[in-house]
């Protein structure tokens, strides 16, 4: 089958087990909005942490978030970052008022000196204009701040303001702002202003923008993702991204949350990636390890049923069968198993035994089931390989 045609019968499994399509409770990326934890509860406590840090201390905090591929980082980025999950840890701590503004930045793959530094940069940059664009509070902020820089990222500020006009029924509207000089100055595509000369004038953008939102939003987070890619990266390339990230900090002292996120199994790896003086501004790293117990296995799938897809576990898979499948994923992927892997292994169980049992409009996947689609899921995939082999 190729891909699509197994996604499709995926979807039809799912259905046949009552679990809505689009309640996919074993996602190979994490959704678009994440409102349910099913990860390891030690990793949940330590960005738990890192919230709270960030609600009773006014001061900018970097947090370094690595582990291996689908080890949950981006997952466990989006929770925190979801209103639902703010609103949680608010009311336990009282602070019922705090907002944050919350934002996920990918690095690109370099293919020259700087092009990785420079589109962190300016996601941040388009990220905070987005924000401010669609909120008439901070329309309102930026019209009226004075605190906007100086030379030409002064000016870049005032002509993008002039593009903020107030309508007929005394609403702001941002007009083509992606069209102004200002923008494309900030945005450092070619602009009549020039172009930013250095690291500095980067940052000093940055604290603009993140001076504005701090007027509404009583923290900036900001998730650097997919940093890996700094391994790839010439010398001059990791010391600029060092650069840019240390004096952010520096700079922004108060009310910004920087997560910088890395597909590496050691620290050791973010190391050689990252200068020292960046690191010395660390406030915590979080490893998420792989998984490797098999109670946590069986809880992740578990909660994964009941939380994602709001149905009861039971009514859908055996516990024995849950059981049976993390006992075999331990042993298996001897110490490398992830969270991702664990989702595609339901993925091929759950097609698996929906084509096994024959289809049926609706089902359940018992430990009989399991046990037999296992073995004919095994004969199968042996008889294919030898099937190739023969007709080469």
């Amino acid at each position: 089958m190729s891909s699509d045609t197994e996604m499709e019968q995926y979807a039809v499994s799912l259905n046949a087990l009552g679990i809505h399509r689009n309640l996919d409770p074993f996602p190979f990326d994490p959704p678009k909005e994440v409102d349910y934890w099913a990860d390891n509860k030690n990793m949940l406590q330590k960005i738990v942490q890192a919230q709270i840090d960030s609600m009773m201390f006014a001061s900018s905090f970097i947090y370094i978030l690595y582990g291996p591929v689908g080890g949950g980082k981006t997952f466990a980025v989006k929770y925190l970052a979801n209103p639902k999950t703010q609103k949680r840890i608010m009311a336990s701590l009282e602070r019922p008022t705090f907002e944050s503004l919350n934002m996920r930045v990918v690095a690109v793959a370099p293919m020259r000196a700087g092009q990785l530094t420079f589109s962190l940069y300016r996601n941040i940059v388009e990220n905070c204009f987005s924000a401010i664009i669609k909120d008439q509070d901070l329309l309102t902020i930026l019209k009226k701040t004075t605190d906007i820089g100086t030379g030409k990222i002064k000016a870049a500020f005032q002509d993008i303001r002039k593009m903020t006009i107030r309508s007929l029924e005394g609403r702001l509207e941002a007009r083509n702002i992606e069209q102004s000089e200002g923008y494309k100055f900030l945005t450092q595509d070619r602009s009549r202003l020039g172009k930013i000369q250095d690291v500095n004038e980067l940052v000093e953008v940055i604290r603009v923008l993140v001076k504005i939102a701090s007027e509404k939003y009583e923290r900036v987070i900001i998730s650097l993702d997919e940093l890996e890619n700094l391994r790839r990266a010439t010398g001059t390339e990791r010391v600029l991204c060092s650069d840019l990230l240390r004096k952010m900090h520096e700079t922004i002292e108060y009310n910004m949350t920087l997560f910088l996120i890395f597909t590496f199994e050691t620290f050791e790896e973010i190391e050689q990636v990252l200068q020292p003086a960046l690191l010395s501004r660390v406030k915590d790293t979080i490893e998420f390890p792989f998984v490797k117990d098999k109670s946590e296995v069986k809880e992740y799938i578990t909660e994964c049923i009941s939380m994602r897809s709001k149905v009861n576990p039971d009514d859908v898979i055996e516990p024995e069968v849950i059981d049976l499948i993390a006992s075999s994923l331990v042993v298996n992927f001897k110490g490398r198993l992830t969270f991702r892997a664990i989702n595609r292994e339901m993925h091929r169980i759950f097609t698996s035994t929906y084509i096994f049992a024959k289809r049926p409009p609706k089902y359940e996947i018992t430990a009989d089931l399991y046990k037999k689609t296992m073995k004919s899921v095994r004969a199968e995939d042996i008889v294919k390989q030898i099937t190739e082999w023969v007709n080469k």
